[in-house]
């Protein structure tokens, strides 16, 4: 491999203008690319659209709608809110959205007053005055509890818009833009109106991605700076020590430029890859730079120096980039689109800045010495030798020895650590509502959670009952006999089951009428508005809500499922039920967080070790050596979330297969340097301290730009899925370098030192 760089790193010595033309002309089909990216916020970001769970779910959304967008109205007191003019400005919203484009049904107060004036007048209107209002609304100056659905309290009215089935992301946007138009366009008196729900914040979810990914990108580039700047000295002036933030500019562009040609969008997983491809890359440019750096310090000329660095640096990165690699393709195994999406980007990204590094940034700093060493010279042949050694040099020449001395010591506390972690790991919880990965401080999720709360439920599970007819008189008894089952059960606790059929058992005094005629004819009582939602126009298919009190966590769920379906096993022929909705979803995205993240990690270890097992020429020891120290920190990285109260998400599920495909960089460039002291001679503990003192620095310089770019995470204050996960990878790569400057070099010093004592 060796034999390789050296004829690549004449290559670019020699055809430098070429290669860094060509790079050029790769960088505007790359810009060109990152136009064509989009943004996903949707469920097909968190499961696959081929498994049943997602086709299920967009079957009942097609017919009965999903989407749905709240108007709350929050009044100062009750007389505020039964105003007859702050009624009329709600209806005037509902008649409005009623008329706007994909809303399937729209109800509120206005819908209900209409309901009930038309019962006692025959006339579907507004009460005509304040007194007439009121004697429908109150009872005893409080609210009736049939009006209850609409104004939950005293000081709030609510509407409902639920939208058709199958609309895009774009219209349900569209829709609430028009409802804060509508709202804006009408006078309340002693009201504040506002648009929430689900619908809304996945809406709001592209602004707030657009500006927190802006927030990131600029704090990782000021950390790069900073840390660059403070640890990073090399030759030449003050600024040259900023190029490899460059190079990686230009890889990360690269890497935006292919998610827009391969159609990977833009999701709260994905877009934390910019900040972390921006650590990771100026890594990678980093230990390019410090090997040139070095190569030209000990007084060899340019060409000598960019071949000797491309020979000896470049077969150690591009190893540890293949096992990197390797460790990301666990990401693979895992059910969550996203995190599969999150896997590619990695890899090509990395592969990008890797490339960049090799050849551009070592082309730029060959040409700029080149110039200097031309001018310098002056006709002679006469070069500098720079023998310097900075502090970080010098603290890392004193650890040496102390790491050396001390093995037994340094890898019991490593193994005890690594221990305690995986027994506490089933111990950490796992957050699946997605709402709960946006701030709750947020002014829409105010909104939302003060919804749920007024709303006393929410809708954990809905059943799509399917046949020819299933108004038919044994179908609407068989669901009316589930949904009384289901509402009386004590396993979970229900607060509310509602259909088509409790509505039709309403109005024909709490029975089914026996014959079609009869049921038909109270179907033609039912609010059109109202009757969308629970039957569609072909009477082939009806939807069953069933609502839970707030707090039910996934283990509540998966029972109230099971005890759903058992009033569901036995319906009428011809008859099918399915239970789909939210907490169907939230089941599915649990279990594929929870047992694909264990998998996923144990991939990862695997793939890194046999890929290192194989590169090192089937070196079983190089191989398990290199990958041990950093599967230590998955246990580290345990005790860390689960002191700190962290959960796993969609993104720290990841952490596993991440930290391993990080990690073993270090291990691989610190193991390569120490072999290559070893071949010219030196004993273990005198090219284990060299080793440390030479590629230390980078080491550290890399880790800390990688913990960097992961700082940057903690500034996307709009998403605590962003903040915990960077708050928890910054730790992680602080013990990879941890194990790469101590557990790894004690254990190296050990083995050897143990064979050669055995030689002897």
């Amino acid at each position: 491999m060796n034999n390789i760089f050296k004829r690549l790193g004449h290559f670019i010595e020699d055809q430098r203008g070429l290669v860094i033309m060509f790079s050029v002309l790769l960088l505007v089909g790359a810009m060109f690319g990152a136009t064509r990216l989009t943004w996903a916020t949707g469920i097909e970001t968190m499961m696959s659209t081929d498994s049943q769970v997602y086709q299920d779910f967009q079957e009942f959304n097609e017919h009965f709608g999903a989407e749905s967008v709240i108007v709350l109205a929050r009044a100062d007191n009750l007389s505020n809110l039964v105003d007859l003019d702050n009624i009329v400005a709600l209806d005037t919203v509902e008649q409005e959205m009623s008329a706007a484009d994909g809303v399937l049904s729209v109800v509120g107060p206005g819908f209900a007053l209409r309901q009930a004036m038309a019962q006692m007048t025959g006339s579907a209107v507004l009460p005509p005055d304040q007194a007439t209002l009121e004697a429908i609304l109150l009872d005893n100056g409080a609210v009736r509890s049939e009006m209850k659905p609409f104004f939950p309290s005293d000081t709030f009215g609510i509407v409902i818009i639920t939208m058709e089935g199958g609309v895009t992301p774009e219209q349900v946007t569209e829709t609430v833009n028009a409802a804060k138009t509508s709202i804006g366009g009408v006078s309340f008196d002693g009201i504040q109106a506002s648009v929430t729900g689900a619908s809304v914040i996945f809406a709001e979810m592209q602004t707030l991605m657009s500006k927190s990914m802006s927030t990131m990108i600029g704090i990782s580039m000021l950390l790069m700076l900073i840390i660059l700047a403070v640890v990073f000295s090399v030759r030449g002036f003050f600024v040259w020590r900023w190029l490899p933030l460059g190079a990686v500019v230009i890889g990360s562009v690269y890497a935006f430029g292919m998610m827009g040609w391969i159609s990977i969008p833009i999701t709260m997983v994905t877009m934390a890859i910019l900040p972390i491809l921006i650590g990771l890359g100026v890594d990678y440019a980093v230990q390019f730079h410090n090997r040139y750096d070095e190569e030209a310090r000990r007084g060899e000329t340019v060409a000598a120096a960019i071949i000797d660095s491309v020979t000896h640096i470049g077969p150690a990165i591009l190893i540890a980039i293949i096992a990197a690699g390797l460790g990301f393709a666990a990401l693979f195994l895992s059910p969550v689109p996203m995190i599969r999406q999150f896997g590619t980007i990695l890899i090509i990204g990395v592969i990008a800045c890797y490339l960049v590094s090799l050849f551009i940034l070592l082309p730029v700093l060959y040409a700029h010495d080149r110039r200097k060493h031309i001018k310098a010279a002056a006709g002679k042949n006469s070069v500098i030798v720079d023998n310097r050694t900075g502090i970080v040099e010098r603290w890392l020449g004193k650890l040496a020895p102390w790491v050396i001395r001390n093995p037994v010591l340094i890898i019991s506390i490593a193994a005890v650590f690594t221990i305690i972690g995986v027994g506490l790991d089933s111990r950490i919880e796992t957050e699946t509502d997605e709402n709960k990965y946006i701030s709750q401080d947020l002014p829409l999720m105010k909104d939302f959670n003060e919804l749920a709360a007024l709303s006393g439920g929410s809708a954990a599970f809905n059943v799509l009952v399917k046949a020819d007819n299933v108004t038919r008189p044994e179908v609407l008894t068989w669901m009316l006999e589930a949904q009384g089952g289901m509402l009386t059960q004590s396993v979970i606790p229900v607060v509310g089951v509602t259909g088509i059929a409790d509505t039709v058992a309403q109005i024909g005094q709490g029975q089914i009428p026996p014959n079609q005629e009869a049921i038909d004819q109270m179907l033609g009582f039912v609010p059109e508005l109202l009757k969308a939602n629970l039957l569609t126009d072909d009477k082939s298919m009806a939807n069953i809500t069933v609502l839970t009190g707030p707090g039910l966590n996934t283990e509540d769920l998966k029972a109230l499922k099971t005890v759903v379906e058992g009033y569901l096993a036995s319906p009428p022929a011809g008859v099918t039920a399915t239970v789909t909705g939210q907490g169907v979803i939230g089941i599915e995205l649990m279990n594929s967080l929870t047992s694909g993240r264990v998998e996923m990690t144990l991939l990862g270890i695997g793939l890194v070790f046999l890929g290192l097992f194989v590169l090192f020429r089937l070196n079983l020891v190089r191989a398990l050596i290199a990958t041990l120290p950093i599967a230590m920190i998955i246990g580290w990285s345990s005790v860390v979330m689960y002191l700190g109260d962290i959960k796993y998400t969609a993104l720290t599920a990841t952490l596993g297969s991440l930290i391993i495909g990080i990690g073993v960089e270090f291990t691989i460039l610190m193991m390569m340097r120490y072999q290559e002291e070893r071949k010219k001679g030196e004993n273990p503990a005198v090219a284990m301290t060299t080793a440390m003192t030479k590629i230390g620095r980078a080491v550290i310089t890399s880790g800390l730009t990688v913990v960097g770019g992961f700082g940057a995470l903690l500034f996307a204050r709009d998403f605590p899925i962003l903040t915990d996960f960077g708050a928890v990878t910054m730790i992680n790569v602080g013990f990879a370098l941890v194990s790469s400057l101590v557990v790894l070099p004690t254990i190296i010093v050990a083995i050897d030192m143990r064979k050669e004592r055995k030689l002897a």
